[in-house]
């Protein structure tokens, strides 16, 4: 990320605004990959032929605004999406990735040239916000595609930062074209710090663009201090390599930073009040998209995620090494639970035709995972630690694809049965390996079949793979069924430990990626 001085070239690509105009109206650019790809080859020519520097940070402004909305366009094709990215989603992400340094090498080249050259004095602000702007889009990139943060990254943005704080720029206002609004190098930072502290890899692609949105509308309030208040808080380290993590007081460090968001922490309580209220979202700021119930959960996690000091887990973790077996899909998962074929015409525990036939030719059943279209054999993951009710298990090879909140069945080295879990937050890491933290489904799941009474648009009319949980005492009975399944009052038919009911679907308590967790009563069938 280095370069030498600016020099304007004699025959620059692009001379000045109006030249930039004609530009993009010569491109007819036919998608995102094609916006993307020929924007990069424009810095890169601007970067080898550079205008005069005034000419050039106009050229740059005039830029913004078509390079924003191919970006915004490409993050459709791999932001939330399965791990890891397929490859025209990997490809969409590089290219966005690539596209944020280009411009990132254009607007700290005249950053750095704005201290030598005095027609960029004034300019000296704008240029210290726009290369910050563009390190922090690059920094959300990632986030958005659930990848690791490249601790390169995170040292470009804390450096950005240091500097438009050694130079007094951190809290001026920079407006942009045709624009009223105004944002400083401070805000843009602080945006960049409430996101990372939300935990990205654990929320919904929707939650991220709320509390990216929201985060953007509160960062002005956080503060930055060389010291904290009571026992500690939130500190970032301007000399690092990470984001901000709760630091006790008295850490020494002069590049320490302490990350006050009290004031973030009281709008927030003052939302969830009013919308305890009954107001709705769009009146306090936080969308119309954002329905009531969705705003107060995000709300409150992230008020967690902001303020709150470390606290204890209710189940510790411990770390351990060994593997642990996932299994992925409702057949994977029903097969590997039930330890036997599913026979869609009858009991998934019983023996198929066909596994008689096996036992009369081979004397032994044929691990009809091997053989079976579209069930795999359990993938093997290392275990990185685990609790009582979840595991955090990384895979360095290739395998299968896995989303956020997806129903998975795992088995730790030397458990005797699987259990089936949650996908509660996963990452992408430098290397391409997946990190998963998985969280158990309360009670001890016993394969099932479920069928309508009456076949729908999703419904076939015959059995289908379905899990029972839990078989301890004291629980309520909840049935796993598979995504679209659900609908309140509906009645189905059970098959369930060598016995058929016809059941009531009550409630839904939860719902997942591929998945709905039911509570269901039986009913007479008469």
């Amino acid at each position: 990320m280095q370069h030498s001085d600016f020099i304007p070239a004699s025959h620059p690509v692009l001379a000045d605004p109006a030249s930039c105009d004609k530009w993009l109206e010569r491109e007819r650019f036919t998608d995102s990959n094609h916006a993307c790809a020929a924007f990069i080859g424009l810095l890169d020519a601007l970067e080898d032929a550079p205008p005069q520097a005034p000419a050039c940070v106009l050229i740059l402004e005039k830029l913004r605004a078509p390079v924003q909305a191919a970006l915004d366009e490409q993050s459709r094709r791999y932001a939330g999406r399965a791990l890891p990215l397929a490859p025209a989603e990997n490809a969409a992400f590089i290219s966005s990735c690539d596209l944020w340094l280009a411009q990132t090498r254009a607007w700290r080249r005249l950053f750095r040239a704005s201290f030598a050259n005095p027609a960029l004095a004034s300019d000296r602000a704008r240029l210290a916000l726009r290369t910050l702007e563009c390190i922090a889009g690059l920094l959300t990139t990632e986030f958005a595609a659930r990848r690791e943060i490249d601790p390169t990254h995170w040292q470009w943005l804390h450096q950005g930062y240091a500097l438009a704080e050694k130079e007094n720029l951190a809290q001026v206002e920079v407006g942009a074209q045709d624009s009223p609004n105004t944002t400083t190098c401070a805000a843009v930072y602080a945006h960049v710090l409430l996101v990372h502290l939300a935990n990205c890899a654990a929320l919904a692609q929707r939650e991220f663009l709320w509390a990216g949105r929201w985060a953007r509308r509160w960062a002005s309030k956080v503060r930055l201090w060389r010291s904290a208040q009571n026992s500690g808080g939130l500190a970032v380290n301007l000399e690092g390599m990470a984001g901000a993590q709760w630091t006790p007081t008295g850490t020494p460090g002069a590049a320490l930073r302490f990350v006050d968001c009290a004031p973030v922490a009281r709008s927030i309580r003052s939302r969830l009040q009013k919308l305890a209220e009954g107001a709705a979202p769009e009146t306090l700021g936080l969308g119309k998209d954002c329905p009531p119930s969705a705003a107060q959960m995000l709300l409150n996690t992230l008020l967690h995620c902001w303020s709150d000091a470390p606290q204890s887990r209710q189940f510790p973790r411990r770390s351990t090494t060994g593997t642990t077996e996932l299994v992925t899909s409702f057949a994977g998962i029903h097969q590997a639970i039930a330890d036997a074929d599913f026979d869609g015409d009858g009991a998934p525990w019983d023996y198929s035709r066909n596994r008689v036939e096996q036992i009369q030719v081979f004397q032994r059943v044929v691990d009809a995972r091997a053989v079976t279209p579209g069930v795999a054999l359990p993938e093997r993951w290392q275990t990185l630690d685990e609790s009582a009710n979840g595991f955090r298990l990384r895979r360095g090879a290739a395998g299968v694809r896995l989303a956020h909140r997806q129903l998975v069945a795992v088995r730790p080295g030397g458990a005797s049965q699987f259990i089936l879990c949650e996908i509660r937050w996963l990452t992408q890491g430098q290397d391409n390996s997946i990190n998963i933290g998985a969280k158990a489904l309360p009670g001890l799941p016993q394969a099932c079949a479920v069928r309508p009474i009456k076949a729908g648009p999703l419904q076939s009319g015959a059995w289908t793979q379905a899990f029972a949980l839990p078989l301890s005492k004291g629980l309520a009975p909840n049935l796993v069924l598979p995504i679209g399944w659900y609908q309140q009052g509906h009645e189905l038919d059970l098959k369930l430990g060598g016995e058929q009911f016809r059941i009531r679907l009550d409630e839904l308590v939860e719902r997942g990626h591929d998945y709905h967790r039911v509570r269901f009563a039986a009913v007479s069938s008469s």
